[in-house]
């Protein structure tokens, strides 16, 4: 609910000409790249015991959150170097949004796959 609220911010934003498009698809795509990269966090597999999807984090996802968590809290001073006010929220609001879109993604990506390996759900349900 949250993303879908930013990037409903970001639309009219955008069409208000508060910040450019350019800027808005630009962080939004940065932000799906980061998101992809961050859902990395999780190896996602399947426990039999309990017939449900778990994540585990190995040292790879702890790097990759440590990374994740130093840009989340530097973002806005690097880049406030290039934007100042409206349009530096646009931007931080689309790579925000694009994380958090990313990480969906990639997170019902993994949990389809592991379902279809295990034949829990068959195919016709998994789209």
């Amino acid at each position: 609910i949250v993303m879908v609220v930013m990037l409903l911010v970001i639309i009219y934003e955008v069409i208000t000409g508060t910040f450019s498009i350019s800027w808005a698809l630009g962080g939004v795509l940065i932000g799906l790249g980061i998101g992809t990269l961050v859902s990395r966090v999780y190896r996602l597999s399947w426990d039999d015991e309990t017939s449900n999807v778990i994540g585990q984090m190995d040292w790879i996802g702890a790097i990759i959150l440590i990374c994740y968590l130093v840009f989340v809290f530097t973002r806005t001073h690097y880049l406030s170097y290039w934007l100042q006010g409206p349009p530096l929220m646009g931007l931080v609001f689309s790579l925000t949004a694009g994380t958090m879109m990313g990480r969906v993604m990639s997170t019902e990506r993994g949990v389809k796959r592991i379902l279809r390996t295990w034949n829990i759900l068959g195919d016709e349900h998994i789209n």
